[in-house]
């Protein structure tokens, strides 16, 4: 582990035509648009580290890759991160010898993050993506050909602090992690150290605000965990305990730091830094979209999986349904006790119990009370088959939304199912509809009467369907039952409509686009390539 650093090494750098470079950031650009859009909310294996991969990929192609690739002359971009407490900003203002970020024993005192720019960079920085995002600020302490950002807190307690943080860090051209004596093994911080280490990211380390008293044993333990994610080489910085105190640091305390950044100064020496971010961007760019494309077919096989679960849903209800129009069931209960009562001797409907013949010439009183017996006997049956329905529905509907939120789809589920079912609506159509076809009423019936007395047989009541019967409305019985099976089967269909969990799988094609954009930076990835 180098105690402090010489200029990161140059390379060698092999030009690119402007036609490739266009025709990269095309594809880079493309990439961007693809995976902002990217919905990966389905709990499949690995979704997770998927939906961050994606965020960062977005963030490193945005923010850092793409403004580099469309101007090569902007300033290396130096971000200052670290934990909440660190003394980031303290530390900022100490290196550069002014007061360019706030700093107080407040946390999170870090809220918007500082960009320091040298004067002749300002007008290079300002349309890059970070500058969007950060306080920008001119000092001539910063050298030219460098940019230094204080950083948000990447343990934040503020989400979109945290976010932010990640998102500077994916635009870094070099890292500065400031971490202390208490906070160097949070792990937080050290997940997005190794995530950096990962990509190869050019990564200084200062360990700040250290007592004399812990410091050999401090160094020496994070030394060997900076090992372990392959830093041995990083430049390490240790900054003295200070104490309480206000204002900038002592210089001595962070010469060496400074001296540091001044070595990395120039636009010569700031190139070769980011064409050693380059070497190993490239290559873990193009991992990074295999990896996600892997991501992307893990959806496409979950959203198969709850599209499966949620069509055996309607299976035991629906079976159950068919089975009570077979049966005759919506017509058992309080619909045949009417028929009792309204068959009986001296009843308006007893003619048809009976089995008699009914005169055409009927007129008056026992028409009317004939025709409001049939129409209250259809309401009856109507109603029992309209409670089975709404039964049904709502059993569907409550396990529908269970199994969508397991799966993480909790937030489609009001968009692509529906909330309700007008069941009264649908069973009244399917009533109609059998009114209708009555075109040759029986004597003694009227085309509605007719229709009322083959709905009361097809929901099931058992003397209504022996009457259809004797007055020649036996097949139209036959076909409103088949109507009803039908009726109830679709209206149960729609609970969970066929292909909306499907829908939620990415675009099929975008993993191979990921898998062909992989393949099209591969020759960035090459010893000596540079885009």
């Amino acid at each position: 582990m180098a105690s402090s650093a010489s200029p990161l090494p140059a390379g060698e750098d092999v030009p690119v035509s402007a036609l490739s470079r266009a025709q990269l950031i095309d594809v880079l650009t493309d990439t961007v648009g693809d995976l902002s859009n990217l919905d990966l909310s389905l709990n499949a294996e690995g979704a997770q580290d998927a939906r961050r991969l994606r965020a960062g990929l977005v963030a490193q192609i945005r923010d850092h890759v793409l403004p580099r690739l469309a101007d090569a002359d902007i300033p290396a971009i130096v971000v200052v991160g670290g934990s909440t407490g660190a003394g980031k900003s303290t530390l900022v203002n100490s290196v550069l010898g002014e007061e360019v970020s706030d700093a107080g024993v407040l946390r999170p005192t870090t809220r918007t993050p500082v960009l320091v720019v040298n004067p002749e960079d300002e007008a290079a920085l300002a349309d890059h993506p970070i500058a969007q995002v950060c306080l920008t600020v001119t000092s001539a302490a910063i050298p030219a050909g460098l940019a230094l950002v204080d950083a948000s807190d990447l343990d934040s307690v503020q989400e979109t602090n945290r976010a932010l943080a990640v998102r500077l860090l994916e635009a870094a051209d070099l890292w500065l992690f400031i971490t202390t004596a208490a906070r160097y093994g949070d792990h937080t911080p050290w997940v997005s150290l190794e995530e950096a280490a990962g990509r190869e990211t050019p990564i200084g380390v200062v360990l700040n605000r250290v007592p004399a008293t812990v410091l050999p044993e401090v160094r020496r333990d994070l030394i060997e965990r900076l090992d372990a994610l392959g830093l041995a080489e990083s430049p390490f910085f240790v900054v003295p305990d200070a104490g309480p105190h206000e204002g900038l640091l002592p210089e001595a305390s962070v010469a060496e730091l400074r001296d540091w950044l001044q070595l990395l100064a120039g636009r010569h020496r700031a190139a070769g830094l980011v064409r050693r971010t380059g070497r190993g961007l490239w290559t873990g760019l193009r991992a990074d979209l295999i990896t996600l494309a892997d991501g992307v077919d893990a959806q496409d096989d979950a959203a198969t999986r709850l599209e499966e679960a949620s069509q055996r849903l309607l299976t035991a209800p629906g079976a159950d349904l068919r089975a009570d129009v077979e049966r005759g069931t919506c017509g058992q209960g309080a619909p045949t006790t009417r028929w009792v009562t309204l068959a009986s001797s001296g009843g308006p409907l007893a003619p048809l119990a009976q089995g008699g013949k009914l005169r055409s010439g009927w007129f008056g009183r026992t028409r009317k009370a004939r025709a409001a017996a049939l129409a209250t006997l259809a309401g009856d049956a109507c109603e029992s088959i309209v409670s089975r329905l709404e039964a049904a529905v709502v059993s569907v509907g409550d396990d529908a939304v269970r199994i969508w939120d397991a799966a993480g789809a909790a937030a489609h589920a009001a968009e692509l199912l529906p909330t309700s079912t007008d069941a009264p609506a649908v069973v009244q159509a399917w009533a109609s509809a059998q009114h209708a076809r009555i075109t040759a009423p029986p004597k003694g019936l009227t085309q509605q009467g007719a229709g009322d007395l083959v709905i009361a047989a097809a929901a099931g009541i058992e003397g209504a369907r022996a009457a259809a019967e004797r007055q020649g409305l036996g097949q139209a019985v036959t076909d409103a039952k088949a109507s009803l099976m039908q009726t109830l089967t679709d209206v149960l269909a729609a609970t969970v409509p066929a292909g909306a969990a499907r829908a939620l799988a990415p675009d099929p094609a975008l993993a191979a686009a990921l898998r062909l954009r992989a393949g099209e930076i591969a020759p960035f990835t090459r010893p000596g390539a540079s885009a």
